[in-house]
Order: C-alpha cells, then sequence, then structure tokens
C-alpha cells in the first residue's frame, strides 16, 4: 500500500492556497493537503495533524517564512520545509538553506510548477521517512536492549513488571505503559504495574470480551493473542469509551501487547505515544518481540524463585529434613550422615561414618550395590524401596533415592531415604519444577565460582550441539566458544560482569561439530559467585538482518537512477548479489503490450539459456503463459520448484524463482538453478526489493515527464522570444513608416504617401503570417500519409506569386510525409528562389534516387558558403522585402519529420536544398 503523503501549505492568499491544494492533490492520491493563511494557524495545525512536509510563502504579515520555519525546527527539527515564494533571490534561498529548509522553489505563472513542487515534496518526504524509520528502528532496539538488561536483573515478577513500565514510559514517543492481567471471573484486565499518569486507569474500564470496552489495542491483544494498535485515538471508533479520557492525557495511539509464553496468557503490556501513527511495521514486530522477551522473562524469573526455593531447602536438608540422607563413595563406605538418619537408626554420626551402606540395607547386597553404582552415570539418579535395619535389629521400609554426583574427582553418591508416601509427594514436586527448566527454549546452565558447570538443561545442550547436559558438568564454559573469544569474555566481559553483576550482549558460540554461531547470551551473578547463564541461537535473526541491511545499502541506487534501464539493473544486480539469484532479469513490456522482451539481465542467464526468453502473448509457450498471468494479475508469483511445476517442467533451466509484474512496466523475474532456493525471507526481501524498484521506475517516469515539460517549455520561451523580437523590431518599421506616410498625407495629400502606407501594411501583414506560421510548427508528425511530390509542387507553384519564374518537377515519385506540412515547405522553398534572384529563375524539385529525399533546386545567384548556415536562423534575409522566416519555418518542418536538409549548389550555381532521411514508399 502507497503510503499517504500529508502536507500544510501556509500561505496569507486564501485563494493561492486553495489552488495549490487542488493541483498537489490532483497529482496523485497519495498527497493530502492542509492549508493555513497564517503562520500561527500553521503552527496550530502541527498540533493537532500529523503532517509530513510544510510548504510556505515567504512574505506573510506576522511572521514570515523564514522565521516560521525557526519556529517550525525549534519543535521539529527534522520535518521537511519547502519554502515556496513569489519573492525570489539569491539571498532569501541562501538564508532558507541555511536555517534548516529542505528545499527552495520560486513560484512561477502556469501550472506546470506545482508538478514540480509535488516532486520536491516526493523526493523530501521520501527522504525524511527513511531517515525516521531508521531513528525509530535504532530506538526502539534500544528500548528492547535496555529492557533486556533489566529482564536480567530485576528480582521478583512485580519487580520486573514495574521497571518495564518505568523504562518504556520514559521512551519517546510514549507516554504511559502498564501490564495488566485477566480476570477470569469478571472478563476484566486489572492493572498490576504502571508507569505515568496513573489516575488514567481508574477512570477507564478494559476487558477481554467482545462488548465496546474489550473492542481496544487492550483487549484484542489478550483475547486474539496478537499485536493490536489505535493508530490514531481520535479517529478510531473501536477506542471511543476511553478516547475522551486519553485525549485529555494527550495520548494519541495506543498499542497492546499480549505476553504469551507456550500458549500461556502472562496478561498484556499498554502502551501510549503522544503522535498518531506511532506504531508502523518495524515497531510492531519489535514490540511483538518484545513481549515475548517479557513473557519468557517472566516464566524464567518464576522458574528461577522456584530454583532458588529448592537451593535453600536443600541446603537445610542435610541437618534438618525429616528425610534420612547418607553420603558414601565407590566402595559403599558411608562418608556422612545426617542427623535424622542417626536417629531413625539409633547411631551416633561418628558409628556410621565408615560404615558400609549393606550393613543398613537389609535387601542390599555388596555385589548389587556394586552392579548398580557401576550402571550409573554421573548425575543419574535410581530409586528403589528397601528396608532399613535399626541398631537394634528391627527394620523399617524406606525409598531409597541414589543419585551418583562427582566431587573434586571423587565419585560420591548421595542417598536420601524416606517415608514412601511423603517422599512420593515431594518427588513429584521437584520432577515438576525440572520439567519446567528443561521445557525452556532458550538455553539454560549455572556455573559455579570455579566456571564449572553445574546445571545445564536440555535446551543449552542442543543449542551446542550435544544430545545430553551430561557432556557439560564437571567442564567449564571454555568448552563453548573459540579460544579468541574465550579470551574475549575473559578481558573484556568476566571484569564488567563483577563489577555491575550482570552483562547483556553478543558471541560467537561454537558447537560440538566445530561450527561457530551467532547467540545472544545474558550472564547474571549471585551473591554466592555462582552465575546464571541463558543463552539463545540468532543466527537467522543476525543473518537476515545482515541481509536487509544489504538489501537497503544496495537498493538507495535505485533512488537516483535516471532511465528503465538503468533501474532494471540496478535491480537485477541487486537480486543477484542479495538474493542469490543467478538467473534473474527484467522484460520490459512494448509499446503494443504484446511482448515482453528482456531489457537487462544477470551473466549467468546469457550462459545458462540458448535463446534468452522472450514472452509473447498468446504465443502457446506454458512459461510465456505463466509470466503474462502473473502481469495480468498484478500479483506475483512464487514457485519453489518448477520440475513440479504443470506448465514450466521441463520449459525452462530454472529451478525456482519469483514472478513480480510491475504495472505499466514488465515483469521483474528473480529465478535461480535450484528448486526451493529462495524461503519466506528470501520472498520477504524479493517484495521489498519489487516494491523498491516500482517506486524507482514511478519516479523515473514522473522525473521524465518533467523533463518533457521542461523541453516543451523551453521550447514555448523560444517561440515567444522570437515574438517578441518582431513585435520589438521586425515590425517597428513597418510600422514607423504608416505612422510617417499618414502625417506627409494628412499635411500634402498627396497619393504617394497613401501607396508608401499601403505598402508598409502589406509589410506587416506578411511579417504576422510568416511569424504565425513558424510559431506553429514544431513538435513532431504523427500522422503522415503518401504524398506524389509531382502533384503537390505543381499545386504549390500556383499558390505562389512566381512572376516569370518558370518551374520543371521531375516526373513520378512518392514518398511519406504530412500533406499539409509537406505543402507549406515547397512553397516556402519556392518563395525563397523567386525572391531572392534578381532575374527570373527556373526552379526544379525531384524525388533523389534511393528514394529517401526529394531536393528544390534553382539556377539564381546561389547562397554563399559562408551564409548557409545562418538564412535557417529567424529573421535573417538579404532580400529587401523579405520576412526572414521562411528557411526557419522550412527548418522547423524538416525536423517534425525526423528528416534532414542540407543546402548545396545545383548544376547551375544556384541554390540547392536537398532533404534526406525521408521514408520511402515501397
Amino acid at each position: 500500500m502507497v503510503e499517504t503523503i500529508r502536507v500544510l501549505h501556509v500561505d496569507d492568499d486564501p485563494a493561492f492556497v486553495e489552488l495549490t491544494a487542488e493541483f498537489l492533490e490532483a497529482e496523485g492520491e497519495r498527497v493530502v493537503v492542509s492549508t493555513a493563511t497564517s503562520a500561527s494557524e500553521g503552527l496550530e495545525t502541527l498540533e493537532t495533524e500529523s503532517i509530513d512536509c510544510v510548504v510556505s510563502d515567504f512574505e506573510m504579515p506576522e511572521m514570515n517564512g523564514l522565521e516560521l520555519l525557526d519556529a517550525v525546527r525549534e519543535k521539529y527539527p527534522e520535518l521537511p520545509f519547502v519554502l515556496f515564494t513569489g519573492k525570489g533571490s539569491e539571498e532569501v534561498a541562501s538564508e532558507a538553506i541555511v536555517r534548516g529548509a529542505t528545499d527552495y522553489l520560486q513560484k512561477q505563472s502556469g501550472t506546470d510548477q506545482y508538478a514540480l513542487l509535488a516532486n520536491r515534496i516526493r523526493n523530501a518526504v521520501e527522504t525524511y521517512r527513511s531517515a525516521r524509520h531508521a531513528a525509530e528502528e535504532e530506538r526502539i532496539s534500544t528500548v528492547v536492549r535496555e529492557v533486556n538488561r533489566v529482564l536480567v536483573r530485576a528480582g521478583s515478577c512485580a519487580d520486573i513488571e514495574t521497571r518495564i513500565c518505568e523504562l518504556v514510559s520514559r521512551a519517546d514517543p510514549y507516554q504511559f505503559a502498564w501490564i495488566g492481567h485477566l480476570d477470569a471471573e469478571t472478563d476484566r484486565i486489572e492493572p498490576s504495574s504502571w508507569a505515568g499518569d496513573g489516575a488514567y486507569l481508574d477512570d477507564i474500564r478494559v476487558t477481554a470480551d467482545e462488548s465496546d470496552t474489550g473492542l481496544g489495542p487492550a483487549g484484542t491483544a489478550l483475547r486474539e493473542q496478537r499485536f493490536a494498535a489505535t493508530q490514531d485515538v481520535k479517529a478510531d471508533p473501536d477506542f471511543t469509551p476511553w478516547r475522551e479520557a486519553a485525549l485529555e492525557r494527550g495520548f494519541r495511539s495506543v498499542a497492546g501487547i499480549p505476553l504469551t509464553y507456550d500458549s500461556e496468557r502472562n496478561g498484556v503490556l499498554v502502551v501510549y505515544a503522544d503522535r498518531p501513527r506511532a506504531f508502523d511495521e518495524t515497531e510492531e514486530q519489535l514490540l511483538t518481540e518484545l513481549g515475548d522477551d517479557i513473557a519468557h522473562a517472566l516464566h524464567a524469573r518464576q522458574v528461577r524463585t522456584d530454583l532458588e526455593r529448592t537451593t535453600v531447602r536443600l541446603e537445610g536438608l542435610f541437618e534438618n529434613s525429616p528425610d534420612m540422607i547418607d553420603l558414601h563413595d565407590e566402595t559403599g563406605t558411608i562418608v556422612d550422615a545426617n542427623p535424622m538418619l542417626c536417629e531413625k537408626l539409633g547411631y551416633s554420626v561418628e558409628e556410621l561414618v565408615g560404615t558400609k551402606v549393606w550393613e543398613i540395607d537389609d535387601r542390599l547386597s555388596a555385589e548389587d550395590a556394586q552392579d548398580l553404582w557401576t550402571g550409573l552415570d554421573p548425575g543419574e539418579r535410581y530409586e528403589l524401596r528397601s528396608e532399613f535395619r535399626r541398631r537394634d535389629g528391627s527394620t523399617f521400609p524406606v525409598e531409597v533415592h541414589l543419585r551418583r554426583l562427582r566431587d573434586e574427582g571423587d565419585d560420591r553418591f548421595l542417598v536420601t531415604s524416606h517415608d514412601i508416601t511423603d517422599q512420593r509427594e515431594r518427588q513429584q514436586q521437584l520432577e515438576a519444577r525440572s520439567a519446567a527448566i528443561e521445557s525452556a527454549t532458550d538455553g539454560m546452565a549455572i556455573l559455579d565460582e570455579d566456571d564449572g558447570y553445574t546445571f545445564v538443561n536440555q535446551a543449552h545442550a542442543d543449542v551446542y550441539g550435544y544430545d545430553s547436559p551430561e557432556a557439560f558438568y564437571g567442564e567449564s564454559w571454555r568448552m563453548c566458544y573459540e579460544r579468541a573469544e574465550a579470551e574475549r569474555f575473559e578481558r573484556e566481559v568476566m571484569p564488567t560482569l563483577a563489577a555491575e553483576g550482570e552483562w547483556l550482549g553478543k558471541a560467537t558460540g561454537r558447537r560440538q561439530s566445530g561450527e561457530t554461531f551467532t547467540q545472544e547470551i545474558s550472564l547474571t551473578q549471585l551473591d554466592d559467585g555462582s552465575i546464571i547463564c541463558v543463552v539463545r541461537d540468532i543466527t537467522e535473526r543476525e543473518a537476515h538482518r545482515q541481509r536487509l541491511e544489504q538489501l537497503q545499502r544496495r537498493t538507495k541506487a535505485l533512488m537516483t537512477t535516471q532511465s528503465v534501464a538503468e533501474t532494471a539493473t540496478v535491480a537485477v544486480d541487486v537480486a543477484d548479489d542479495v538474493l542469490g539469484a543467478e538467473l534473474s532479469g527484467f522484460h520490459e513490456l512494448s509499446e503494443d503490450g504484446r511482448r515482453l522482451p528482456l531489457l537487462t539481465e544477470t551473466d549467468s542467464l546469457q550462459s545458462t539459456f540458448e535463446t534468452l526468453p522472450r514472452y509473447e502473448r498468446d504465443s502457446g509457450d506454458p512459461v510465456a503463459s505463466v509470466v503474462w498471468e502473473a502481469y495480468d494479475r498484478e500479483s506475483p508469483r512464487y514457485i519453489d520448484d518448477c520440475t513440479e511445476h504443470e506448465r514450466l517442467a521441463g520449459n525452462t533451466p530454472a529451478g525456482s524463482g519469483v514472478i513480480y509484474p510491475i504495472p505499466d512496466h514488465g515483469v521483474f523475474i528473480v529465478s535461480a538453478r535450484e528448486p526451493n532456493a529462495f524461503d519466506e525471507t528470501d520472498h520477504a526481501l524479493t517484495d521489498i526489493l519489487a516494491s523498491t524498484v516500482t517506486a524507482a521506475l514511478q519516479r523515473v517516469d514522473r522525473e521524465s515527464l518533467l523533463r518533457d515539460r521542461e523541453r516543451e517549455l523551453t521550447r514555448q520561451n523560444e517561440r515567444l522570444a522570437e515574438f517578441a523580437n518582431v513585435v520589438s523590431h521586425d515590425l517597428r518599421n513597418p510600422l514607423s513608416v504608416l505612422e510617417g506616410s499618414l502625417e506627409l498625407a494628412e499635411e500634402t495629400g498627396d497619393a504617394e504617401h497613401f501607396e508608401r502606407g499601403r505598402q508598409a501594411l502589406s509589410r506587416m501583414e506578411q511579417l504576422i503570417d510568416d511569424v504565425l506560421a513558424l510559431a506553429r510548427q514544431g513538435g513532431s508528425v504523427d500522422d503522415v500519409d503518401v504524398v506524389e511530390v509531382e502533384t503537390i509542387a505543381e499545386a504549390c507553384w500556383r499558390n505562389v506569386a512566381t512572376g516569370e519564374a518558370s518551374l520543371h518537377v521531375e516526373p513520378g515519385g512518392s514518398i511519406r510525409a504530412s500533406e499539409s506540412r509537406f505543402k507549406q515547405l515547397v512553397e516556402n522553398l519556392f518563395r525563397n528562389s523567386v525572391e531572392h534572384g534578381d532575374q527570373p529563375v527556373a526552379v526544379t524539385v525531384g524525388v533523389l534516387d534511393d528514394g529517401r529525399g526529394f531536393y528544390v533546386e534553382d539556377d539564381g545567384d546561389g547562397i554563399p558558403p559562408a551564409e548557409r548556415e545562418r538564412v535557417f536562423e529567424s529573421g535573417y534575409s538579404n532580400a529587401s522585402d523579405g520576412t526572414g522566416f521562411g528557411l526557419a519555418i522550412v527548418e522547423r518542418i524538416v525536423a517534425a519529420h525526423g528528416w534532414q536538409i542540407a543546402i548545396g549548389e545545383s548544376d547551375a550555381g544556384g541554390a540547392r536544398f536537398e532533404i534526406t532521411g525521408v521514408e520511402p514508399v515501397e
């Protein structure tokens, strides 16, 4: 969709701003003009409307254009500002540019100025939007980075929510943010945290149902689990319940971002901005990712809280647990026992330490124990039921949980024994918590103060290409990085982590296979010296970002192309370099709309196709039918595998591609030899490239039209200059003669004065006729007919006062020409021969031997070589009664046909005019 351009035109002439608005909006549907007849009114409009460009006059009563520019720059430093004024001077233009004007344009007469103004506005707004888009992307990316830092450092879920709201509400253009959760009983979204004007929440009611209070961004986002936005609080009918309260606080647009993790609704983040349309596609994507990060962090924080609680319990478990715990080595010798085990068995700690475990386990033999322990890997658990024997010989049933540990290089086995019922319940709780951590999509690990792994979830193992987390236990984090990257961590990251308690950034990880990948990693150091590590593989995201940046850099060239061919060449090169589409080409639509020949293509396309593709409409070619179908439907066609396509299979060496129609220009085909060469990201990048090409071609068309208009205007100005020259000079002499003759006639009454006056009038009439004829020439000849030179020449001879001159026409011969203009050309050449000779001349007309031209010659005095270039100049004549426009008219008629004219000497020594480049008659 083409984005609307909103223009504010400030001029103290109401009629002129109204006329300008009509012409600018007529230039295209995308231009909408607001008007103001004073600078103060214009500044008020900027406060209430979203404006993309300001156009202002210079001389206005209360504040001139430069003062208005200063006022606009103070509050809107980057907004395009065009000074469009009737006061034209280099001083004003220079001052405008120095003070920050985007462009300067002087008012002119005629309507062409509005097309030029519209083009300047489009260029300025496109540049402004591109810069603003990049700045806004950087701004929201900064917010995301800062939020992620908060997510790593925040203590509780409530702390996370509060700090996120504070951070978002401080980021321009946001003013207010809150997080809410659904009350399932009332269907209301109840705020839990906010930052900004909290009184606003007291004035509103938000639900997640489909009632009026549930149709806003918050309700829609939570109900439909998607990003939802009100881009204009004033205009969106779905925002009616909250409009008045929002506008009072300056809220102009609102977005709702669902906080969802693993299909679980964790709430909604609602953000308010101080301007309309604050949430574009890039902002939507980044805020959606931010919502996912927040939901993930809330979930992770809850998991971490549970884990911390478990750790505290485990620390007190040994001494205070109601369960029996002992630790023994690989020989079965107990090395430690907790008070509960001593109490239950009736021994002291000193008595149990050094005892074999099978001496207290009535069902376990030494052989069975050794087989069991040998089969356990470090970290592996084993559960069994047995009976313990007390010191007095009595026994009691227990459920035993055995886990093999690694303690300073020696194998240790932790045995926890407890009542079957109680232990089963506690075990289920621990397993549920462990499963939550294991199911996290990000890799999570805990490092001890010696940089060794003490906990690793499966996602962490998957990120680094290992089958099991067990591969990490007892190893250092350095196993996950190349040497140079590990040294960078030690030199830069670890000191920052020690000083600030956290670090978030990108790194290059190494998988088990040796392959490297780009990762986003957050490190948080706990009070006990251990480190929590969260890793996410962002290889695809980085690759997509880099390709998008490369595409943006390369397509900048499309903003300066001057022709369709140049634009097509850039597009094909970008497709080849950025998308890997080595068989790409641009097929330009022929004038008759029946053919799509190649305009430009890649080198690989030339070497791959035996004959370069040229698609004829209704030719029966199956490939052409697919291409024309896409063009006629004005919809891109994505083909993953040409070998499976019913019409393309076997008919093209291409394996996959995209056929992208460019209306009124042709088809842009992006293709490669291999099937399935383009994924969804490639399709999106192709859409961006094709859209940019379309915009560039539209710009080329506009600029070409403007150049044509400028050339036509130049020609018109030249003709006006010729008129002015005649009026100011050539008509002045006969007019003076007429005035003097009339004065003398009044005084004397002599007839000779009246005769001289009549001759002056005749001279003026002849000059006017020739000037009008000259002005009407030019342009091009659209319709030509077959004309017989002999017939036309004889007819023209009768129309010219030839006196005693004679005409000879070579028989036969026809050419293609505009009959009316051809007659005028011949008559003027006849007059030139007759009027410039002292004696009656003989004129000859004939067609050249090759049929591609004709000549008119005489036996008069001829034209000296030194004067042959000047005779075509308007007003030049060496005849006393000549106007000097006859041969100028001849030259323009020749040029309008696309012919060439040359002056030479006839065999008789007279003038010979030879016209060539004429289309022959077969």
